[in-house]
């Protein structure tokens, strides 16, 4: 569906003391967070909210933590988050670990940083014992498990007259969040953002998209669109966030919080589809919905929308009121997108780089494209680079959400641009609606020896879009030819599928004709925001 519409209004915010400031003046009791903790549901006002980042913050000061660099590391979490805007909305600088690194690994970056303090989770206590004789420079660890206690000497700093908290200004400009990227190869790079970068991008994906209120914060707190679209730019809205600390219990807190969307990675949305239909199974109504699903579809065409009289048992099955989930972080298999959309969820997807704080394109409530990643922000510039016949090349980037910099890395800031705009690195076009279509990664290309380029992510959706039973897949160059290593959950059907891939040549222009097909075993190996990780086999 393409059409065009205005922007939808969105209080301008100037930085992120400003947003707490402004939920707590006007969202004041409505519930901000909502979590279970040792069996009993605990709800959290915006009121309340704002008290407890003034209390954390004010107690940050009274350790001396002054424009120092504050790590936190930990399961998703009310304290965590709130240590994350008490560090920036006191000038401190956050830096959010991975929590599946190793004490290793996480030494390293706080060395990297120079961290002065460092907040971790109950979990984290033996990783936090393991690194702690490699972290000189951390002078002060604060447990989250004590926080009742912290929180408590913030507040009476604060009833003694202590107001250096609430007086503090915030100079948009400089850096208030140190993020080392996971990717899928390389050493992680520090990208550093500011109150600007953040605080843009929330105001200006809220103008260009709505979504229902209500959610669950599904991704990890520390990965950059989690954060963004499942924290900051709900409590702009003033929606209540259900925090799941645990993906193992992803679809009971759905069930139990009966949100009406959710933002996740690709992976996910594969997941519950997949989920979807083997209850279907079970339960033996796989011929009927699918009857249903084609009813439906055929009324929809001549105007009859009856999906949420038809499909709303199917929707029970994620709390009964889900009508939109927000994809992004990977490309996301049509095939899922089109499946829900049947049933009445709407799927919209998005485009985004931690470098560009994150979000750089995202579907319109009613300009969105199936196989697209959006159209950009509202200040947001995007072209592409040399772009070649088919009118791709790399995607570049420019507006206020782009990062400072790389931290402590001048190389790699300065190859990171081109005249003023961002280059990140993902290869794609524009069509004629101002939609991004991303083909690739640009470190992914396949040269051949004739010359000739080839993605790799584009000849993989194929695959993933017409042959059933394909779970996961990585298409390579090897001897140069076009090679394509497949994970399947039915390894008895293995020559089938080896047949249905090869047909597929006859669709596809020569250079990209897959020669080789092997299997593997297990899943490709991904890093902690569920991406394949590539060049790993």
């Amino acid at each position: 569906m393409i059409k065009e519409y205005p922007l939808y209004d969105a209080p301008q915010i100037k930085d992120l003391k400003h947003l707490v400031d402004y939920a707590a003046e006007n969202y004041g009791e409505d519930t901000a967070f909502e979590f279970e903790r040792d069996g009993e549901e605990i709800t959290v006002s915006y009121i309340q909210m704002k008290n407890d980042i003034y209390a954390l913050g004010t107690y940050f000061y009274s350790l001396g933590l002054r424009g120092e660099k504050i790590a936190v590391i930990g399961e998703n979490s009310y304290e965590w988050i709130v240590t994350y805007l008490a560090t920036v909305d006191g000038s401190n600088i956050i830096v959010p670990i991975d929590k599946e690194l190793g004490s290793k690994e996480v030494a390293n970056l706080i060395n990297s940083c120079g961290a002065k303090a460092f907040v971790y989770a109950e979990s984290k206590k033996t990783l936090i014992e393991e690194a702690k004789a490699d972290m000189p420079t951390v002078m002060h660890y604060v447990p989250m498990a004590d926080f009742g206690e912290v929180i408590a000497k913030g507040c009476e700093i604060i009833e003694g007259g202590n107001d250096e908290f609430e007086k503090n200004e915030i100079d948009r400009e400089t850096l208030c969040t140190l993020i080392y990227t996971s990717g899928t190869t390389g050493t992680p790079k520090g990208v550093m953002l500011n109150q600007r970068n953040l605080t843009v991008d929330m105001v200006n994906s809220c103008m260009n998209f709505l979504e229902p209120a209500g959610t669950v914060v599904v991704l990890p707190l520390h990965h950059t669109f989690g954060f963004m679209a499942g924290v900051l730019c709900q409590i702009h809205r003033g929606y209540k966030v259900y925090i799941n600390n645990n993906l193992k219990n992803v679809l009971k807190d759905i069930q139990k919080a009966k949100p009406h969307h959710i933002s996740v990675v690709p992976l996910f949305v594969e997941t519950f589809y997949k989920n979807l239909w083997r209850t279907v199974k079970k339960q033996k109504k796989e011929k009927l919905l699918k009857t249903l699903i084609k009813v439906s579809n055929g009324l929809r065409k001549v105007g009859i929308d009856l999906r949420k009289q038809l499909f709303q048992s199917v929707k029970n099955g994620f709390g009964g009121n889900l009508e939109m989930i927000i994809a992004g972080g990977a490309p996301l298999d049509l095939k899922y997108a089109k499946g829900f959309e049947d049933i009445g969820i709407q799927v919209m997807n998005g485009y985004g780089i931690t470098e560009c704080s994150p979000i750089v394109s995202t579907d319109r409530n009613k300009k969105y494209l199936f196989g697209g990643a959006g159209v950009p922000i509202p200040g947001v510039k995007v072209k592409i680079f040399e772009p070649n016949e088919d009118g791709e090349g790399e995607i570049l980037v420019k507006g206020d959400i782009v990062m400072m910099g790389y931290y402590n890395n001048p190389e790699a800031t300065a190859d990171a641009f081109i005249d003023g705009w961002f280059r990140t690195g993902d290869v794609g076009r524009l069509d004629e609606h101002g939609f991004i279509i991303i083909t690739g990664r640009k470190k992914n290309i396949i040269i051949l020896s004739n010359g000739k380029n080839v993605y790799p992510e584009e000849i993989e959706a194929v695959i993933l879009n017409n042959v059933e039973g394909v779970n996961e897949v990585i298409v390579f160059g090897e001897d140069d030819v076009i090679c394509a290593e497949i994970y399947t959950e039915t390894p008895e059907e293995k020559e089938r599928i080896k047949k249905d891939v090869q047909a597929l040549n006859d669709t596809l222009p020569p250079m990209k004709h897959i020669r080789r097909v092997i299997f593997r075993d297990t899943e490709f190996e991904k890093t902690t925001t569920k991406k394949i990780k590539r060049f790993t086999r």
